[in-house]
């Protein structure tokens, strides 16, 4: 009351602070007491970074200058010090294959004349297999390439034979090479003929044991044989069409003649000595 009666005595009253706008909220505001502050980078030229120099030098240059390329004058590491592939035992190097060589087998019939005037050369599947005035050279599990390295043996131990009659080709179709075996037989029949012999090729006989794809290999060297004897006019005998499907001429394990199948492929080969005049 003293306060207002102070007031009324001096005639006015004080003048009250402009009113702020404060929110419809019942709680008091607080104040913040962080301030968000952002930094701004300036702009600038980067700085390049430059190494501090250093002194290179080799310590090892008296050694680069030293006969070292002379083996006598190099020195040798210690062990701890050699590489793996230095201290690996060196292998020997490997030793070339040795000449293939097959054995002949001795014949189960002598030959019928002292002085045959032909020779027949061939796989196991001559081996029952005998000609008139001839004599029969069965090497096991040969291939065209073993026979002709045969030829000059054969024609020293034969000098009378005019004519050399060759059966073989079925273990080379196991190989699956056949430009290889057509290079062989090519070579073959220039070896015949070039120590001046009759040269006869019995075909290739299709086994009953034969896979299909082996099958087709021994239809495409029968056909190549033919025509192959036919420009180097050398004398082809036909297995093909007498032996095909014909179960009763084989062995039990389907790849060798038995006694039939030997007398059938000697007939063929004997009409065959007989239409080239061979003597005998």
């Amino acid at each position: 009351m003293l306060w207002y009666a102070g007031v009324a005595a001096l005639g006015k009253f004080p003048e009250e602070p402009a009113s702020t706008s404060q929110p419809a909220c019942s709680t008091p505001q607080q104040s913040q007491p962080w301030t968000e502050v952002v930094a701004r980078r300036q702009r600038g030229v980067l700085r390049k970074f430059s190494p501090p120099p250093f002194n290179l030098s080799n310590r090892y240059s008296v050694l680069a200058d030293s006969n070292v390329a002379d083996p006598a004058h190099a020195i040798p590491l210690p062990p701890q010090h050699r590489s793996a592939e230095q201290s690996r035992p060196t292998a020997p190097p490997p030793k070339p294959p040795a000449p293939r060589r097959v054995a002949r087998e001795r014949p189960r019939h002598p030959p019928s004349s002292t002085r045959p005037v032909a020779v027949l050369v061939g796989s196991s599947m001559v081996r029952h297999v005998t000609l008139p005035r001839s004599e029969t050279w069965c090497l096991p599990g040969a291939r065209v390439e073993d026979v002709q390295t045969r030829v000059p043996e054969v024609v020293e131990q034969h000098p009378t034979a005019s004519t050399i009659v060759v059966h073989v080709g079925s273990n080379d179709i196991r190989l699956q090479q056949s430009e290889k075996l057509k290079s062989d037989f090519t070579s073959l029949i220039q070896t015949i003929l070039a120590t001046g012999k009759k040269c006869i090729v019995s075909g290739p006989i299709p086994s009953v044991c034969f896979s299909d794809m082996q099958f087709s290999r021994v239809r495409q060297l029968h056909a190549w044989l033919v025509g192959h004897c036919s420009r180097e006019r050398v004398p082809f005998v036909d297995n093909f069409g007498s032996f095909w499907r014909r179960r009763s001429l084989f062995a039990r394990d389907g790849q060798h003649l038995n006694r039939a199948g030997a007398s059938l492929l000697a007939s063929n080969l004997e009409l065959a000595l007989e239409a080239h005049h061979t003597p005998r």
